[in-house]
């Protein structure tokens, strides 16, 4: 490191050495013209070169000082650049001022865009709780309606509801809300509730569901963070599956909740990326309703919950997501 340094100074500093050598050719030569005795000539070159040598010392000490310091600024990335060293001449001061500047239209710039963001987290917020006011009246306007038709348009009010539900936890999860209530849960209320909202797509694609989760597990974490990332999980799983079913299962010696497919996959280029905002990979280019959403709020559900999300799968075979709780959660920001 120190080398490199080194070699960066000394091309720094490469006219000034340049034209100190055409200054010594100079003197040596008016010396010879001038027939000086040769140890005189050496004697005065010998003492220019030490004196040479300790301002380049210095000078070399004062630009490494300078240059750690400015590497210790950049590691801390201050808010403001009032800890910036002290500016050696008209120039170092011209770029400062140039420099605080920048920072004070940076700091304007994202105080705007941070005003604006939160101005539309309210926005859309007030909207997701008024709109669920009708969704609730319809479903009850539904009751009086015959089943035939009911069934098909409470699935459409369905799709609606999770709708909403997706886009307030975008924001809120996006936005690191911490009104989260973490506390002793019970597991398979949870799993039920996710699954008795796709109960109506298990019946009209003919798929098994197989649930075993003991009735005394439980789990510290927020019973309705969690039932939303179960909810995505499930949702893709029987998107998926045209045939067989979904297991869900508990692990008691490693906390693991696992959710198993028997559905198309995913291909192994895709798998590292599925829970990448907006990805939809192969399978999800076959499917226009994909939007790459819901497995990425599943994942960032789980970093707040403190729980770990790994999926497997190959295609044809199925996917296997497996949700590992920590013995003791730490809400994550």
């Amino acid at each position: 490191m120190t080398g490199r340094v080194f070699l960066r100074w000394l091309r720094a500093r490469l006219a000034a050495l340049v034209w100190l050598a055409l200054a010594a050719c100079i003197f040596a030569l008016v010396l010879h013209l001038y027939r000086a005795p040769v140890q005189a000539a050496l004697y005065a070159g010998l003492i220019c070169l030490v004196l040479l040598c300790l301002a380049g010392g210095a000078d070399y000490a004062r630009y490494l000082a300078r240059h750690r310091a400015l590497q210790r600024l950049m590691q801390a990335l201050p808010e403001s650049l009032t800890h910036l060293p002290a500016a050696n001449g008209l120039l170092e001061q011209d770029y400062q001022q140039l420099l605080t500047q920048l920072a004070q239209l940076h700091a304007q710039a994202v105080t705007g865009q941070d005003a604006r963001y939160q101005r539309l987290v309210s926005t859309i917020t007030r909207w997701s709780h008024q709109i669920k006011t009708p969704i609730s009246a319809q479903q009850l306007l539904l009751q009086r309606v015959d089943s035939a038709q009911r069934m098909p348009l409470q699935d459409e009010l369905n799709k609606i509801s999770r709708q909403v539900d997706m886009l307030l936890n975008y924001f809120k999860l996006d936005a690191g809300a911490d009104d989260f209530l973490f506390a002793p849960t019970a597991l398979k209320p949870v799993v039920a509730e996710a699954v008795r909202r796709h109960a109506r797509l298990f019946v009209l694609k003919h798929l098994r569901l197989t649930v075993t989760v003991p009735e005394d597990v439980q789990v510290v974490t927020d019973g309705k963070l969690l039932g939303f990332a179960l909810d995505q999980l499930i949702s893709n799983a029987i998107k998926y599956t045209q045939e067989g079913g979904i297991t869900i299962a508990w692990t008691a010696h490693s906390r693991t909740l696992t959710v198993q497919d028997t559905g198309i996959g995913i291909a192994a280029q895709d798998l590292p990326r599925v829970t990448e905002h907006g990805f939809t990979g192969t399978t999800g280019h076959q499917d226009t309703n994909a939007t790459g959403i819901g497995l990425y709020l599943c994942r960032r559900a789980c970093e707040r919950l403190d729980i770990t999300l790994m999926l497997a799968s190959q295609p044809g075979q199925g996917t296997r997501a497996q949700l590992i709780f920590p013995l003791t959660p730490q809400p994550k920001d």
